[in-house]
């Protein structure tokens, strides 16, 4: 019974990064989330979510997961 008491203990701790620190997209660098622009949306620290964006590339100080709606262009600048 040991074992299924464990491993329902390591099943219960979150799995995800901290998220990002920063992020940097179409030319302009962002401290904090909760900002949006043309075909994109910074809602929290862990979450950005491209939305037919065609625009410059883009960066984040930590981790990121990318949520990719519609036909989305990152032109390399």
């Amino acid at each position: 019974m040991l074992p299924t008491a464990c491993l329902c203990v390591l099943l219960g701790r979150p799995s995800y990064a901290a998220g990002a620190d920063g992020l940097t997209i179409a030319g302009q660098t962002y401290d904090e989330p909760g900002v949006s622009g043309l075909g994109w949306s910074w809602s929290d620290a862990d979450h950005l979510q491209l939305n037919d964006y065609t625009d410059e590339t883009i960066g984040a100080e930590g981790d990121l997961v990318v949520t990719l709606v519609g036909q989305n262009v990152v032109d390399e600048a």
